[in-house]
């Protein structure tokens, strides 16, 4: 590699850098601001006066740390709903051959294209018919319904990669479907497992329209409804609060993807070339 290629490699990472470490820092910096010091010329310049009261209204008025909770509770949960029923119907549509097979998986991959919005209504008339509002299970189960389509999509071209010797050999020792399926099947498709499983832990973490939605009781308010605490009757916000709270929920994210960064990577980078 040349001196010329190592410095243009160089040079695009720093404004990558600089382009992700901006708001960020933005943030920060505005979550110790009020209003006229975020609205003036010189975003970036130190707070006059560091409002450390900000961070007390986060946890005050929207109840950022309830929020936080039920924002893991609803992504954790519906995450292992949807990694548990993707990994066995991508079992199914990967390794086992039968008349409906190909219709049943574009059946699932269809989901990836029908725009969210148009189900609003008919699924929000489904669940008042019996009074599924403001209820954790009926949250969990959306969560996991919706992200399935990736799911199975991602968990299925991966295992499709895995040689077929591997099942016969398992039916030769005696082993079962299930026990296949989880003992050996699915450690091997682990990159896209987890892969899968961050893509829809995060997704469920920063939801607000199925939120905004189903959902009335504050105590049952996700990261995205409690931030909303801070804009006023007429649209004015608070926004030194706000950045307080959006600073607090960055911060479970972070040591989320740092603890899963290098599976995330290398289950994207695998599945590519598995598919």
């Amino acid at each position: 590699m040349t001196s010329i290629n190592k410095w243009s490699i160089y040079v695009f990472s720093v404004i990558c850098s600089v382009v992700l470490i901006y708001p960020l820092v933005f943030t920060l910096l505005s979550s110790f601001k009020d209003n006229t010091g975020i609205y003036s010329s010189k975003i970036f310049a130190l707070p006059t006066i560091w409002l450390w009261s900000n961070y007390k209204m986060a946890f005050s008025e929207a109840h950022i740390d309830h929020a936080v909770l039920n924002s893991f509770l609803y992504a954790i949960a519906g995450t292992c709903v949807t990694l548990i029923l993707g990994t066995m119907a991508s079992y199914v549509l990967s390794r086992l051959n039968f008349k409906w097979n190909g219709f049943i998986y574009i059946y699932f991959i269809l989901g990836l294209m029908i725009p969210v919005f148009s189900l609003i209504i008919p699924i929000s008339r489904m669940i008042g018919s019996f009074s599924g509002f403001n209820n954790y299970l009926v949250m969990i189960i959306l969560y996991g319904t919706f992200e399935l389509p990736l799911t199975i999509f991602l968990i299925t071209g991966y295992m499709k990669g895995i040689h077929k010797e591997i099942d016969e050999s398992a039916v030769m020792d005696g082993c079962g479907p299930f026990r296949f399926l989880f003992r050996i099947l699915a450690p091997l498709a682990m990159p896209a497992i987890s892969t899968a499983g961050i893509l829809a832990f995060f997704s469920i973490y920063n939801d607000l329209m199925w939120n905004v939605i189903l959902i009335t009781d504050r105590n049952m308010y996700n990261i995205s409804m409690a931030l909303m605490s801070f804009v006023g009757e007429r649209g004015a916000a608070q926004m030194g609060p706000t950045f307080a709270s959006i600073s607090l929920t960055i911060i479970p994210t972070v040591v989320v993807y740092l603890l899963f960064q290098e599976k995330v990577e290398g289950g994207l980078s695998s599945g590519a070339v598995k598919a």
